[in-house]
């Protein structure tokens, strides 16, 4: 089992929260999750997208536009 040290910073956002993050709508971050392009998972009816799933996504898309 992993242990997480604590930086002060959540490990994981709301989609909300998540697509302020990202500076696009909700409604994209939704649609990136149900395509698989950002891992996401859920807490009961809320769903929840890690700090390290974020930056997977971000890292992946620099790789994409710098060819």
């Amino acid at each position: 089992m992993a242990m997480l040290v604590d930086t002060g910073k959540p490990v994981a956002y709301s989609v909300i929260e998540a697509a302020r993050l990202l500076s696009i709508s909700p409604r994209k971050l939704t649609y990136l999750i149900m395509l698989k392009e950002i891992r996401s998972f859920k807490v009961g009816k809320s769903r929840r997208v890690t700090a390290a799933a974020l930056a997977e996504f971000v890292t992946k898309q620099e790789k994409l536009t710098a060819r």
